[in-house]
């Protein structure tokens, strides 16, 4: 194995720590060959290839590299998570997975562990997921990734209450502490007179996100709020979408290069009054900031439905159907109920209608998902199999709305042909670049079947514009009644059902309603336009309603102190 001196070992420490990677990566070349370069050369080597500017980066060479390094060293574990790591980003999990699982039949090792999770999660195995996240909860070994990695997969689990996911909320929170001496570095707050509503998120870009803040930040501005969107992704990453919000909004800013704490400050300086995050604990987050408390009020809406478990998140924002009256104990936050639905859809720009019932066509009742295969859950497959084994001729089209989707496919095509599906019946239809693409798939299906415990938001919203209905079942939490809101508001209440037996029951049904079907697809669209859905101008005026009552009440308990 390549032997280094000092010298060289200097200069290889120095390109690392200035991150000067294009250099470190010729200096290694030049200094060894494959054959003789030593594990940790390897795995500087590969680590070196991702840390160049974007463009350059090489994923498929720093594989291999991570590889070598662990086949040369096989208690090298950071090389083995690197290894896998890199095996999720080019999605080709097989021999990252073996290796992971006999790594882990060994001893126990956290890094070991979070690699593993990534894998299943996209898999679709929430069950192994938590299963391992409980494990490294249990060692204390959660950081700020993995914390919120953990509750998040909560949400797509059947086997948790929300008592259980609050439980963990409380233990997790640990995880966030903000050290005293960074608390103490923090600016003073210095107030706007106007109200100042900050969004914080990493997907003000063509992202689902769009579509629900856009009636929103124009309602708000009507009402004289000054809206300000705090970015949380690199600027290389926006498009188009990103700079409509930056127009839509009164001032953008970005963070996603600062820390917690000089991006709470920066949010003090920007004197925010109410500080609102649409992420939750969902990728990309940076909830962290919040511990910070760089707003008086902070609130948590729209893209995680469910409780941060965060302190310094005073508020959770649900809907009356969402959250039952006796059930606010069971989220860290304040619960304030919007009279009509949590969120509301702008519409899409696309020009497309919603086709004639496929099912007058084709002769049989054809179902369809489109949500994120996570979703479906083993309790799902199960019903929809009882659906498909007692409909003669009914298919189902499930619909990849990422690469991972559809890599776990022939998992769930397995899971279908344990229960005697003939998978033949089962239709996987690949992700779609275009959204015009994506809704067109819509003309396709009678019918779209909702996920359970996690039911679709988006793709409901999508498909009832598309004129084709959700089937949802009730839930016990916010998570799992967000498919029954969305049925309320519309005025869709045959459509949800009581539990799963009648999940099938309502299915099965819907296969001898050809008439009552086609008379729904042809007024769904409008009777959604006239909904709480989508009429913004409503949801804008319940909106600024709640938003400026919580100012109110901050301002009353301020001035009786």
């Amino acid at each position: 194995m390549t032997l280094l001196s000092n010298e060289q070992k200097k200069r290889l420490h120095k390109l690392y720590s200035e991150q000067r990677f294009s250099e470190l990566e010729l200096e290694i070349e030049m200094i060894s060959d494959p054959k003789t370069r030593s594990a940790f050369l390897s795995n500087l080597l590969g680590v070196s290839k991702l840390r160049k500017k974007d463009g350059d980066k090489d994923w498929i060479s720093a594989r291999d590299l991570f590889l070598d390094a662990h086949n040369k060293d096989k208690n090298y574990i950071d090389a083995l998570c690197n290894y896998a790591n890199v095996c999720v980003k080019l999605r080709d999990y097989d021999g990252a997975l073996n290796k992971l699982i006999e790594e882990r039949k060994k001893k126990y090792n956290h890094k070991i562990n979070e690699a593993l999770a990534r894998i299943y999660f996209f898999e679709g195995e929430i069950d192994k997921v938590l299963n391992i996240f409980k494990e490294t909860a249990d060692n204390n070994d959660l950081n700020r990734v993995t914390a919120s990695h953990y509750l998040s997969s909560l949400n797509y689990s059947p086997n948790f209450s929300q008592k259980d996911y609050l439980k963990y909320c409380t233990k997790i929170e640990s995880n966030l502490a903000v050290p005293e001496d960074q608390l103490a570095k923090l600016v003073d707050l210095d107030l706007s007179d106007e109200i100042k509503i900050g969004f914080v998120s990493p997907d003000f870009k063509e992202h689902s996100v769009y579509y629900f803040l856009k009636g929103t930040i124009d309602a708000l501005r009507r009402k004289k709020f000054r809206v300000l969107l705090f970015n949380l992704r690199n600027p290389d990453e926006l498009d188009n979408i990103s700079q409509n919000m930056k127009e839509d909004c009164d001032e953008w800013v970005n963070i996603h290069n600062l820390n917690d704490l000089d991006a709470a400050n920066l949010i003090r300086k920007k004197r925010i009054n109410i500080l609102i995050d649409i992420t939750g604990h969902f990728l990309r987050n940076r909830i962290s900031i919040f511990k910070f408390k760089p707003s008086p009020i902070q609130i948590s809406w729209m893209g995680y439905v469910n409780s941060t478990g965060v302190k310094e998140i005073d508020y959770i924002i649900s809907d009356k159907n969402l959250i039952k009256k006796g059930e606010e104990n069971l989220y860290s936050e304040e619960v304030l109920k919007l009279d009509t639905i949590w969120n509301c859809h702008k519409g899409f720009d696309e020009k497309i209608e919603p086709s004639s019932l496929p099912y007058l066509k084709n002769g049989y009742i054809t179902f369809g998902c489109f949500n994120n295969t996570v979703k479906i859950s083993d309790r799902c497959i199960n019903v929809w199999s009882k659906i498909l084994n007692e409909i003669e001729g009914a298919k189902l089209i499930i619909k990849a709305v990422s690469k991972d989707a559809e890599i776990a496919q022939n998992k769930i095509l397995g899971k279908f042909s344990k229960n005697n599906v003939d998978i033949k019946r089962i239709n996987f239809e690949k992700s779609k670049k275009e959204r015009i693409d994506h809704l067109k798939m819509y003309r396709e299906i009678d019918v779209s079947l909702d996920t359970f415990p996690y039911p679709g938001v988006t793709t409901s919203f999508e498909s009832i514009w598309m004129g084709v209905p959700v089937l949802t079942k009730k839930g016990e939490d916010f998570v799992s009644r967000c498919g029954e809101s969305i049925n309320l508001n519309l005025g869709l209440k045959d459509f949800i059902a009581e539990n799963e037996d009648d999940y099938v029951a309502k299915a099965v049904l819907l296969n001898s309603k050809k008439k009552d079907l086609s008379k729904i697809r042809n007024s769904l669209r409008q009777n959604a336009i006239n909904s709480p859905l989508f009429d913004t101008d409503l949801f804008g005026k319940e909106f600024s309603s709640i938003i400026k009552n919580v100012w109110d009440k901050y301002l009353t308990r301020k001035d009786s102190k």
